[in-house]
């Protein structure tokens, strides 16, 4: 790759330049990958709150084709409508934080003229290139991006919040948005649930509503709305973090062909169903919030 064929930085939005062969943003160093659309940082370390291992299992889901992953989705297709026929026009730039293996990449494709999602994890952010069409893909800190700030109309972030810091993370999910862009998020609900589970995964907490209202207020979010997911399964799932042992909680995350298709039927018709409801329990919450122009 010559110089003139250098790509612009993402981040920095300037022109990369060639040293010894090599083409890197001078100012950041972030770097095209041989895939397109893929930025590579320098530091291939694993970021904090989201080790390798939890990345392993992360991917293990999204290759199994897991109820919750698979149904999960369902229901982000689904907000991401009700929030789409809120506005007066379509979203301009959207933005992933913790875009994991990528599969609710084609949805903010389908709705946004431009895409870009950050990872920390390149493995992860590798699948995420297999898996979308146009979004630009950028090795990054979900709390400290880096990219310009004010660019975003939409960010959305799906269990993603649980493993930072939540100030730092929706500070930085501010700083990158304009006023009045649209916020989605997930994360893990109820800390009744918590289990071993959580730990292996690189939680910090499991949310409740209320805790997650006050972060995203002062951080220059105004809350519109909030559900819950697997509220019909909540009791199994409470049982299933509960029970004595492991063998519960390897069935959840590995079920039988035929426990997946029935437990995943209850999620969809949760989702078909309720999903226009605010279902007041869960194993996992959603709200979506506005960004507030500032004082």
């Amino acid at each position: 790759m010559n110089a003139a064929a250098a790509p612009p930085c993402p981040r920095c939005l300037q022109p990369c330049s060639t040293g010894g062969g090599r083409v890197a943003c001078p100012t950041c160093g972030l770097r095209p990958s041989p895939l397109p659309r893929l930025w590579l940082a320098e530091d291939d370390s694993a970021p904090d709150g989201f080790d390798t291992e939890a990345a392993d299992r992360l991917s293990d889901l999204v290759t199994q084709d897991h109820f919750w992953v698979r149904e999960r989705n369902r229901l982000v297709e689904r907000l991401l409508q009700r929030l789409a026929r809120r506005r007066t026009s379509p979203w301009q730039l959207a933005l992933e934080l913790g875009c994991g293996a990528g599969l609710s990449l084609p949805l903010l494709e389908a709705r946004a003229t431009e895409v870009t999602a950050v990872d920390g994890h390149r493995r992860l952010l590798q699948q995420a290139q297999a898996a979308s069409s146009k979004a630009v893909l950028v090795q990054g800190d979900v709390t400290d991006t880096r990219l310009g700030p004010g660019r975003h109309d939409l960010l959305t972030a799906f269990d993603v919040i649980e493993h930072v810091d939540g100030d730092a993370f929706l500070a930085e999910a501010r700083r990158l948005a304009r006023p009045g862009a649209d916020l989605l998020l997930s994360a893990p609900a109820f800390p009744s649930l918590w289990s071993e589970m959580d730990v292996r995964a690189g939680h910090r907490c499991r949310y409740r509503w209320r805790q997650m209202q006050l972060e995203l207020a002062r951080n220059g979010w105004r809350t519109v709305g909030h559900t819950h997911f697997q509220c019909l399964l909540f009791p199994l799932v409470y049982a299933s973090r509960h029970w004595p042992g492991r063998s519960a909680q390897q069935t959840e995350r590995r079920p039988s062909p035929t426990l997946d298709r029935w437990l995943g039927a209850v999620n969809r018709f949760e989702v078909d169903r309720l999903g226009g409801l605010s279902l007041p329990f869960g194993s996992s919450l959603f709200v979506w919030a506005r960004a507030e122009a500032p004082r």
